[in-house]
């Protein structure tokens, strides 16, 4: 074959060495070294057995013969190669047929950890006194006439050296000493120091890290299992020996930065190999957007509600310190740390000494920030308001000037006053402070009855307890009223006999009878009573007459009223029975 199309097929092998693995060579009997006219047979093992196909090389060269078989006999000295259908080409197995006497047989391959065979030859003769030598050094000696091989256990990489062996080949009863040629043997690596690798060296806070340990074993020795560990600074265990050779972490804290290394072994073989160290540097990143919110929102708040505070932050990683201040309090209000951005603090019943302005504070361990002042107003509702009146005794008299005062000891300012009389409102105030609001007015007779008054601040509204007003007239105005309407009686009287006789005259003329004039007879008057005045509404009755005590009279002059009372939620109705008391004073 061209060495060019040799080149070609082993540039496509190459390229498909990364994807398919390498095909292994195995020799039976296993020695790579033979005496002339021996045999021995190869064969190929791919890595599926179901694709069938061979392809065997020699010296670089395609055997036509040898395509679809997978083992071939040989007795000729060189280098052989195969590949399969699923598999990249195989390494170089160099057979060597020798025409010495003697000779040193050692296998095709040697891994750390076997058990490592040597046999010494003689062709067609007996030996004895046979030694083992590595690098010149003698290992073994058999002083028996035997053709016998030495194993050595569990051999490391330091067995690599020059191997050789002596003996004595008995030539008709006479020994004849021999030494064969010198091998090369190299032990090689089961497999390499694995090596770490991580995702990144500088993961931050909460970000998930894989850690793999990364070895491979020779395509000889593919079988072979290998378990895996991963360390932390002085020793610390982060996985115990599992068969996967990565560790996924979740997720990293800044606690979890140091420095790793994994290691790998054979599980039947005593071979345990250690990885480089890698130092990962968890990054924490700076807490920011810090704020408070308060619920109910607005930072207002009746007394006796729950007030909650919430704290949060639109970054920053690990474990976060939240805490609670309020202006003018060196304490912290309470304090929480967790692995999470928003946290809240909540006051159970509020009072008037909880006003004022909060904010919070954060903290990671890098860095530390405050939020905004948040005002908390506690909206306090109105107590009973305190009601009295002026007038003494709950008494006044017509035309006095009587005062009305209404006070809530507790509740948030503005208040609103508004004073009753019986269901109706007189009059509103506003107060934006303590003081008692007064409401002045002048009585009049219509002033009698049923008063309270109502505060309000929107929150709540609370009524006083009801006082009840009685208002006095003076006995002087109803006598004046009296004397006129006796004096309106007579006048009317005085009219009446006047007129009625000429009436009377003019009727009997009229009618055209005369008649002799009767004296006149004036209507007696001692029948008349006292006019009674009277309205449609109401009727003055005296009640009763004080006695004289000292200069002044008193009576009181009740007043029943008639017909149906309106009922009126902001205009009740008055009382049926009303009374005044009216006075004179004795001249």
């Amino acid at each position: 074959m061209q060495l060019w199309a040799l080149l070609l097929i082993l540039g496509l092998v190459s390229a498909q060495a990364s994807i398919a693995k390498k095909a292994v060579v195995h020799l039976n009997p296993p020695w790579i070294t033979i005496f002339k006219g021996e045999k021995v047979t190869l064969t190929c093992h791919g890595f599926n057995s179901s694709k069938l196909g061979t392809t065997w090389w020699y010296e670089n060269q395609q055997l036509q013969d040898s395509w679809s078989t997978n083992s071939i006999e040989t007795n000729q000295a060189g280098e052989y190669r195969c590949q399969t259908q699923d598999s990249a080409l195989s390494d170089p197995v160099n057979l060597v047929v020798s025409s010495d006497s003697l000779i040193l047989q050692t296998p095709y391959s040697v891994f750390e950890g076997d058990t490592l065979t040597l046999r010494c030859r003689g062709k067609h003769k007996k030996i004895k006194d046979v030694a083992y030598y590595k690098d010149e050094k003698k290992l073994y000696y058999f002083l028996e006439n035997s053709d016998l091989s030495i194993s050595i256990p569990q051999v490391g990489l330091s067995y690599s050296g020059n191997y050789h062996c002596t003996g004595d080949l008995i030539y008709i009863l006479v020994p004849w000493g021999k030494m064969s040629r010198k091998v090369q043997l190299q032990v090689q690596e089961l497999f390499p120091s694995p090596e770490l690798k991580i995702t990144t060296s500088q993961p931050t806070e909460g970000t998930p890290v894989t850690l793999s340990c990364d070895t491979q074993l020779p395509p000889q020795r593919s079988d072979t299992k290998l378990h895996f560990s991963f360390f932390r600074d002085d020793g610390v265990i982060v996985s115990g020996w599992k068969e996967s050779q990565e560790l996924q972490i979740p997720v990293v804290w800044r606690e979890d930065s140091g420095s790793y290394w994994c290691e790998a072994k054979a599980v039947t073989q005593n071979i345990q190999k250690q990885s480089n160290h890698v130092k990962i540097s968890v990054k924490r990143i700076p807490i920011s957007g810090i704020l408070m919110e308060t619920q109910p929102s607005g930072g207002q708040v009746t007394e006796g509600e729950k007030l909650v505070l919430i704290c949060s932050v639109a970054q920053g990683t690990g474990n976060i310190t939240f805490s609670w201040h309020r202006e003018g309090i060196k304490a912290s209000l309470g304090e929480k740390t967790r692995c999470s951005l928003k946290e809240k603090f909540v006051l159970s019943a509020v009072n008037e000494t909880d006003a004022g302005k909060y904010y919070c504070t954060a903290n990671n361990g890098i860095s530390t920030t405050s939020s905004l002042r948040v005002n908390v107003t506690v909206e306090i509702p109105v107590s009973q308001p305190l009601f009295n009146i002026s007038a003494l005794g709950a008494q006044a008299a017509v035309g006095d000037v009587v005062a009305f005062h209404c006070q809530a000891l507790r509740g948030s300012f503005p208040i609103q006053y508004q004073l009753y009389h019986e269901k109706e409102i007189l009059e509103n105030k506003m107060a934006s402070s303590g003081v008692a609001v007064s409401f002045n007015l002048t009585m009049t007779t219509r002033h009698s009855g049923k008063y309270f008054c109502r505060a309000n601040n929107s929150f709540s509204c609370q009524f006083s307890e009801i006082l009840t007003l009685s208002i006095s007239v003076p006995i002087r105005s109803q006598k004046n009223m009296a004397t006129v309407g006796i004096t309106v009686s007579l006048i009317s009287i005085f009219i009446f006999i006047i007129v009625a006789p000429v009436f009377y005259f003019k009727l009997r003329r009229k009618s055209g009878r005369s008649s002799v004039p009767s004296p006149y007879r004036a209507s007696p008057i001692s029948n008349l009573q006292e006019p009674v005045y009277s309205n449609s509404s109401a009727q003055m009755e005296s009640i009763y007459v004080n006695p004289v005590v000292g200069d002044v009279v008193y009576s009181e002059i009740s007043s029943k009223e008639h017909g149906k009372e309106a009922n009126n939620a902001k205009n009740p109705p008055e009382d049926k029975d009303s009374s005044a008391v009216y006075a004179q004073v004795k001249k």
